[in-house]
Order: C-alpha cells, then sequence, then structure tokens
C-alpha cells in the first residue's frame, strides 16, 4: 500500500537543521535514560558524537527530493553499513599481539 505524503514545505535550512539537532538531542537523551551504564563506559563526548551524526545525517538525507536517488541512496547505505559493520567484527575478533600494538 502506497500513502501520498503531503508536499514538503519550503523551509530554510537553518529550520530544518534546527530540527535536527532536536532529534539529535533527543536520541542522545534516549540513550542516557535508557542506557546509562553505557554512556558511562564511554568517553565524554559520545553523546555529543551520537548527536552530531544524527544531524549531519538528517541533513545528508535531505539533499535531494527525487525518489529514485532516495532510493539508491537508501540502499547504498545499508550495504555501506553491513561492510562496516562486518569489516569492524573482523578487526575486534582478532588476537591483539605485540606486533599488531608495535604497528600503531
Amino acid at each position: 500500500m502506497t500513502e501520498t505524503l503531503p508536499a514538503v514545505p519550503e523551509w530554510s535550512r537553518e529550520l530544518i537543521r534546527e530540527i535536527a539537532m532536536d532529534i539529535g538531542k533527543e536520541v542522545a537523551a534516549h540513550i542516557e535514560t535508557m542506557y546509562p551504564a553505557a554512556v558511562e563506559a564511554t568517553t565524554p563526548n559520545m553523546l555529543i558524537s551520537v548527536r552530531g551524526c544524527v544531524i549531519n545525517e538528517i541533513m545528508d538525507a535531505l539533499g535531494t527530493t527525487d525518489v529514485d536517488e532516495i532510493r539508491a541512496r537508501l540502499e547504498r547505505r545499508k550495504r555501506q553499513r553491513r561492510r562496516h559493520r562486518a569489516a569492524y567484527r573482523r578487526i575486534r575478533d582478532q588476537e591483539v599481539t605485540e606486533d599488531v600494538l608495535q604497528d600503531v
């Protein structure tokens, strides 16, 4: 079932950025509230990083209104996330040896 959405209003980039900032702050507050142990186990900048990531993703997503470009972007990002997570798992699961530490 396809729903028809209302026309996108002509909002300023600044207003959209404020909306994105509000969403980013809400996501960070949710993480802090629901996962306090995870927040305590990370760096003090983690919530700022999450907020910034959300803002950047929203702003980047609004770079086009073309349906085909949006679908292509979503598919590209899905593949990118899978590759990134798989690479991270391989790195994380490697045994840390002195040789590896010397290369850093």
